[in-house]
């Protein structure tokens, strides 16, 4: 009986090394007898290429790398310029000049009038004005200067004696204004100064300041 059971697995286990011979020289066999010719190109797929970059190629692609960088090195410079040069450009000592002198301008021509000369006088100084405060401007002047100007003879001249910037920004800023106003009429012929101080609100537009707030402080 016993005999009958070792007779099997003996009987596999040299059944798998004929197998496993029988593949192995299958396996050489087959290798030997491949002919490649010596003289055989093999293509490389796209993907199984290696980062080695052909020459002729590199000196395709690389005038276009460089005028790449050089574009985006100009933008690199233009944004440089635009938010961090140019804003401090427009807010420099000599743009806060221009505002102060703006703000001075418009001052004088907003409080200065004659009778003879009224019309030109007033387009001049609404010329200073911008937004609603043109407006208020103008029927203010039409309500109240004008009639009082042509019946009683007011006329009246300012000058600023100081002025300075208080905010600034590339376009708004705010000057403290310290006005001297004379004042003249058929009823007072004698000269009446009356000095005051003022908050102009100036705005740039289309390069020009404008005055858009007058607030006495």
């Amino acid at each position: 009986m016993s005999d009958d059971k070792t007779s099997p697995a003996t009987d596999v286990t040299d059944g798998d090394s004929a197998v496993e011979e029988t593949v192995e020289e299958a396996t050489e066999t087959s290798a030997s007898e491949i002919d490649v010719p010596e003289d055989a190109e093999f293509e490389v797929t796209p993907d199984l290429q290696t980062s080695e970059v052909n020459p002729k190629r590199r000196r395709r692609w690389l005038p276009a790398l460089l005028a790449a960088l050089l574009i985006a090195s100009a933008g690199a410079a233009g944004g440089v310029y635009w938010w961090i040069y140019r804003p401090d450009q427009q807010t420099n000592a000599a743009a806060q000049q221009r505002a102060t002198d703006a703000a001075r301008d418009g001052t004088v021509a907003l409080l200065s009038y004659a009778p003879d000369t009224l019309d030109k006088d007033l387009a001049n100084a609404k010329s200073h004005l911008t937004g609603e405060f043109l407006k208020y401007y103008g029927d203010f002047t039409d309500k109240i200067v004008a009639p009082a100007a042509k019946q009683k003879g007011v006329k009246t001249e300012a000058t600023v004696t100081r002025a300075a910037v208080s905010e600034m920004q590339p376009d708004r800023a705010v000057v403290l204004v310290f006005v001297n106003q004379v004042t003249t009429s058929k009823d007072r012929p004698d000269p009446a100064l009356a000095t005051s101080s003022v908050m102009v609100t100036m705005v740039k537009q289309d390069g020009r300041w404008l005055i858009s707030e007058f607030n006495p402080v």
